[in-house]
C-alpha cells in the first residue's frame, strides 16, 4: 500500500454515515490553512476523481470559486460531474475550520460554502477541529500511519517539499525506523548524483521539470553534499569541480564516467575547459585528450621520413607513449580515433617485422591460420577506423610503408614454394560439402569471405551465443568466382572444363553448357537440395544451399574503402545464421570461393607477354596451348591441361585496383569453412 492509498481511504471514510438515522453528507470539507497538501493536489486528484478545489476558475484542473463548487455539488454543470456513488470532497487551501464556523465573520468568497458545514462532514484531525497536517497524518497512531518521524525543524520543513513523492511511497518502506530530513529528501532525490548530472547536462530543462519545492530541495541537497548551490552563476564552477573530482565530487566524476555516453550536452559543455591546477588529473579533461590526438596525428605524418625498421620502431614507441589514454573516458567514447588506429598499426608493425615463410605451402598456411592472419585483419581494421578523408589518406600512407612490402614478400615466398612443390589444393577433398548430414544441413555461401574476415565473423557469432568451428581449405584455381564458387557447390561433381575455354567458367558435363545460376538452381533441385532466397528458411529436415553476404562485390565497388563496409556484411551473415538455426536447421556450414588482396597503395602493375595469352584478368591469365612463361604457372581446376599464368607477388596485369583476386597468395587461396551445429 502506498501512503496515498491510506489518504484516499481516510478521506472517503469521512463521508461514512448511518443510513438508518442519517442522510448522506453533501460533501466532505478538507480545510488546510497552512496549504501543506496543495503541492500534491494534481496527484491526489488522480486518485480522487470526486475531489474539487477552491481557487481561481480553472475547470480543467477541477478548481473554481465557491459558487462554482456549489454548482458542481448540485450536479448542474456539464463541464464536470462527480462520479456516481461518490461524495464530493472540497479541498480548501488557506482556509481553517474556524473561518467557516463563524458565519458572521466568514469572508465573502467563502460564504456560499458555509452552510455545507451543516449538510456535510469534515476531514479533521480531532473533534476540536484541527486541520490534518502532513506530519500528523504520518504519525497518528489511531487513524494515521503511525510512523516514527523526527520533530526537529529541518525534518518538518522538508516533508511538505517532498509530499508528492512521499504519497507514492510504499508504507512498509517507511516503517520500522526513525525518519529524519535526509530520509525524506531521498524520496525525491534518492540518487542526488544522478539528478546533479541531469541538471549539469540540461540546466534549464531539468529546472522546468521540477516544481518549486523540488527545486529548493535539490539546491539544498547540492549545497549540503557538494558545497555548491545550483544556478546560472555556478554552472561552470560545478563543471570544473566535477572534472577536478576532489572530495564528494570524486563520486560525481565516477558516475559521470559510467553515464557520459548519454550526457551529450554535458560533454559539449566541458569540451573546452582547461585545468587550472598543475596537480589536476589531466585525463579528466577532453581538451587534453584532443591535444594528445593532434600530437599523435603529427607524429604519424612524420613517419614517412625514416627507414622501414625505424618506422616500425617509431610506431611501437608511439603506442607505448599513448597507450595510457586507452584507460581514459574519451577513448571509450570514441574521441581518441587516432589512438584506436595506432593500436591496429602497432599490431601490423609487430607482425610484419619478421620474415614469414616456411618449408612448404601447407606449413605456411598453418602458421598463417595460427598467427599471421592478424596482420591482414589489423590493416583492414586500421583503415575501417579511418572515417574522415584526412585519416584515410594518413592511414593508407602508413600502411603502404609497413604492410604492403610485407604482403609482397609473403606472397613471393608462397609462390616460390608452390612452384617447387605444387599447389596443395590440387586433389583436395572438398571440405565444404563432403560428409554432409543426411538432412538438416544448409551450405551457406558467402562470396569473398577471406580467412581473417571469417575470424571476425566467428567473433560475431560467439557474441550471439553461437559456437562455430573454423577450419580452412584451398580455393580452386584460379581464385575467381566463376571457377571457385562452382567447386564448393554440392553438384561440383557434375561439372568439367573444356580444353578450349575462353574464360574461367566450367561447364555442365552432361550438356557441355556453361555453368550458370540457372544450372546451379536446376541441378540442386534435381539432387534434392533446396535453393533458399531472401529470408526463406526452407524445410529444415532437408538440405539447402544459400548465398548472401557479397564481400567480393563490395571490394570491387569500394576498392580502397572496402574495410569500411565489411562489418555490415558480416553482421548480415551472422543474423542470417541465427535465423536459420531458429528455423530448426541442425547445421549451417559457411563456405566461400576465394579470398583477395587489398593494398592501401594499389596492386602494382606487371607486364604480361600478351601473344602467349588467350584471356587475362587482373591476377591471372589463360595461356595458349603449349605456351610457357617465367611467371608462376598452375593448372586450371576444371581441366588441368589448361595452363594459367599467375601475376607475380601482389602484382596485377591491369592497373588501378586496390582490391582484386584470382592470383596465387595465401590471402586469395586459403579459404575458411565455418561449421555451426544446433546446440
Amino acid at each position: 500500500m502506498q501512503v496515498i492509498d491510506k489518504l484516499v481511504e481516510q478521506l472517503r471514510q469521512s463521508a461514512a454515515f448511518n443510513p438508518a438515522v442519517q442522510v448522506a453528507p453533501a460533501a466532505v470539507l478538507w480545510t488546510d490553512e497552512a496549504r501543506q497538501w496543495q503541492s500534491a493536489m494534481p496527484l491526489i486528484k488522480e486518485y480522487l476523481p470526486e475531489l474539487i478545489e477552491l481557487g481561481d476558475y480553472k475547470p480543467g484542473e477541477r478548481i473554481g470559486p465557491a459558487i462554482w463548487l456549489k454548482c458542481v455539488i448540485a450536479g448542474v454543470l456539464e463541464e464536470i460531474q462527480i462520479p456516481q456513488g461518490r461524495t464530493p470532497i472540497i479541498y480548501l487551501p488557506g482556509v481553517g475550520r474556524k473561518a467557516l464556523r463563524a458565519i458572521e465573520d466568514c469572508p465573502d468568497y467563502l460564504r456560499p460554502l458555509a452552510e455545507l458545514q451543516y449538510r456535510g462532514s469534515w476531514w479533521a484531525y480531532n473533534t476540536a477541529g484541527r486541520d490534518w497536517s502532513v506530519g500528523s497524518f504520518l504519525t497518528n497512531p489511531r487513524v494515521g500511519l503511525e510512523l516514527d518521524v523526527a520533530k526537529d525543524n529541518s525534518t518538518q520543513e522538508v516533508i511538505p517539499k517532498v509530499l508528492r513523492d512521499l504519497l507514492e511511497t510504499q508504507v512498509d518502506a517507511l516503517k520500522g525506523r526513525r525518519l529524519e530530513a535526509k530520509d525524506f529528501q531521498e524520496l525525491v532525490f534518492n540518487d542526488p548524483i544522478k539528478d546533479l548530472l541531469g541538471w549539469l547536462n540540461h540546466p534549464g530543462q531539468k529546472r522546468a521539470q521540477w516544481d518549486e519545492s523540488k527545486w529548493q530541495l535539490f539546491c539544498q541537497t547540492c549545497e549540503s553534499e557538494f558545497g555548491l548551490k545550483p544556478g546560472d552563476d555556478t554552472h561552470q564552477q560545478m563543471l570544473a569541480a566535477m572534472l577536478n573530482a576532489e572530495g564528494p565530487w570524486a563520486e560525481v566524476w565516477q558516475r559521470f564516467e559510467d553515464s557520459a555516453h548519454n550526457l551529450h550536452s554535458l560533454l559539449t559543455a566541458i569540451a573546452t575547459l582547461v585545468p587550472v591546477d598543475l596537480a589536476a588529473d589531466f585525463s579528466h579533461y577532453p581538451i587534453e585528450n584532443a591535444r594528445e590526438e593532434q600530437r599523435l596525428m603529427n607524429a604519424l605524418v612524420a613517419l614517412g621520413q625514416g627507414e622501414l625498421s625505424l618506422v616500425r620502431s617509431n610506431i611501437a614507441d608511439l603506442y607505448k607513449t599513448h597507450q595510457v589514454r586507452e584507460g581514459w573516458l574519451w577513448y571509450r567514447l570514441g574521441q581518441s580515433k587516432y589512438l584506436q588506429i595506432l593500436a591496429e598499426l602497432a599490431k601490423v608493425a609487430k607482425l610484419t617485422a619478421q620474415p614469414f615463410t616456411h618449408q612448404s605451402p601447407q606449413e605456411m598456411a598453418a602458421l598463417y591460420c595460427d598467427t599471421y592472419w592478424q596482420a591482414d585483419a589489423a590493416a583492414l581494421q586500421a583503415m575501417a577506423l579511418a572515417i574522415e578523408p584526412q585519416q584515410q589518406e594518413l592511414v593508407a600512407e602508413v600502411l603502404a610503408l609497413i604492410y604492403s612490402p610485407w604482403l609482397s614478400e609473403v606472397t613471393h615466398n608462397f609462390q616460390g614454394l608452390v612452384r617447387r612443390q605444387g599447389y596443395p589444393g590440387d586433389g583436395e577433398i572438398n571440405e565444404a560439402t563432403a560428409g554432409y548430414l543426411a538432412k538438416g544441413l544448409v551450405v551457406f555461401f558467402v562470396d569473398g569471405l577471406r580467412y581473417d574476415c571469417a575470424k571476425w565473423l566467428e567473433q560475431k557469432l560467439f557474441a550471439r551465443q553461437i559456437q562455430a568451428k573454423l577450419t580452412s581449405q584451398w580455393s580452386a584455381l584460379p581464385s575467381l568466382t566463376d571457377t571457385a564458387k562452382a567447386a564448393v557447390t554440392p553438384i561440383a561433381g557434375l561439372l568439367t572444363g573444356a580444353q578450349d575455354t575462353q574464360d574461367f567458367t566450367p561447364s555442365v558435363a552432361a550438356t557441355s553448357s556453361d555453368f550458370s545460376a540457372y544450372h546451379l538452381k536446376k541441378l540442386l533441385a534435381e539432387h534434392g537440395w533446396q535453393y533458399l532466397e531472401g529470408l526463406d528458411s526452407g524445410e529444415p529436415e532437408g538440405l539447402a544451399w544459400l548465398q548472401t553476404g557479397d564481400l567480393d562485390n563490395l571490394g570491387h565497388q569500394q576498392q580502397r574503402k572496402l574495410p569500411l563496409g565489411i562489418d555490415a556484411v558480416l553482421n548480415e551473415v551472422a543474423d542470417r545464421v541465427c535465423h536459420l538455426l531458429d528455423a530448426g536447421w541442425r547445421e549451417v556450414r559457411i563456405v566461400t570461393d576465394h579470398g583477395w588482396l587489398w593494398l592501401p597503395d594499389k596492386l602494382p602493375k606487371v607486364e604480361l607477354d600478351k601473344p602467349l595469352v588467350r584471356k587475362y584478368l587482373s591476377r591471372c591469365a589463360i595461356l595458349h596451348d603449349n605456351a610457357s612463361t617465367d611467371l608462376p604457372q598452375v593448372g586450371w581446376h576444371w581441366n588441368n591441361a589448361v595452363s594459367l599464368a599467375m601475376a607475380p607477388g601482389v602484382g596485377a596485369f591491369t592497373a588501378g585496383d586496390y582490391y582484386n583476386h584470382g592470383g596465387l597468395s595465401l590471402q586469395e587461396c586459403l579459404t575458411p569453412v565455418l561449421k555451426i551445429r544446433q546446440a
